[in-house]
């Protein structure tokens, strides 16, 4: 279905007491899930109806319109460029929370071409409460790998992982642009199998909307992640920011 079969049927109730702009973006939304951005797709833009032809379908004014698309717009399921329109943006990825696997190995199984951008790879003490997730005693040092992930040269998540320097010593002359799992598990015999999880929602600092390529104040999904080896011992914990623009969370529940 297209934008203009379903304008074609179209309507607000107007004996709701739901304001019009509120209706209009609903009735976007579910046409926008219809028709949607497959983003391996080669085709980068569906455009929407002007503002008069969705003013005209919806028999509303110019402004209620211009209204419901700035809520889409902040929603991050359009974006507008001035004097050529309005357009979807690219679908919303679903990061499938059922799942431990490489960042890496997740883009590529999307079509994607990866890229990593290390930022830095320091030694340092931990915090308390890194120290306690990881289990490692007082003095022990741990590695920060800070590093970018992109996909299709777009940035999509900056990730800062500490791992215990006793158990992955000379980490920082290893080369990190790949998969740091198969990194652990090539060099140090450590394949991370099971993890416990947090997620939260922030808006993102200036210097990370730089690097990744948001406007501040933008939303972004945090991931604080405790992940563990074959033989049940911590290996890594791991801060993580997702642009909530390019990324849904999925998970599966049952009634057992």
């Amino acid at each position: 279905m297209d934008f203009e079969t379903h304008l074609g049927t179209s309507r607000i109730n107007k004996d709701l007491p739901i304001p019009y702009y509120y209706q209009i973006a609903q009735d976007l939304r579910e046409m926008i899930e219809d028709i949607g951005v497959d983003p391996d797709s080669e085709q980068r833009e569906i455009a929407l109806p002007s503002e008069i032809e969705l003013s005209t379908a919806y028999q509303v004014t110019r402004g209620t319109v211009r209204h419901a698309l700035e809520l889409l717009e902040r929603e991050g399921l359009i974006y507008r460029e001035k004097g050529r329109g309005t357009f979807l943006s690219r679908r919303r990825v679903q990061l499938d929370l059922r799942r431990l696997c490489s960042t890496t190995e997740d883009m590529k199984a999307r079509g994607w071409k990866t890229s990593t951008q290390v930022l830095s790879v320091t030694s340092l003490l931990p915090s308390i409460h890194m120290q306690q997730q990881l289990r490692i005693a007082d003095g022990d040092m741990v590695w920060e790998v800070n590093r970018l992930r992109l996909a299709d040269g777009e940035p999509l998540s900056l990730q800062w992982a500490y791992l215990p320097c006793r158990r992955t010593p000379k980490l920082d002359q290893l080369d990190l642009t790949g998969s740091l799992y198969y990194a652990l598990k090539d060099q140090y015999n450590i394949e991370l199998r099971t993890a416990n999880q947090v997620i939260r929602a922030r808006v993102v600092s200036e210097e990370e909307a730089d690097l990744l390529q948001s406007i501040v104040g933008d939303p972004v999904f945090v991931l604080h992640r405790t992940s563990f080896d074959q033989n049940g011992q911590p290996v890594e914990y791991l801060n993580s920011l997702w642009r909530a623009d390019r990324y849904d969370l999925e998970v599966q529940l049952t009634n057992v």
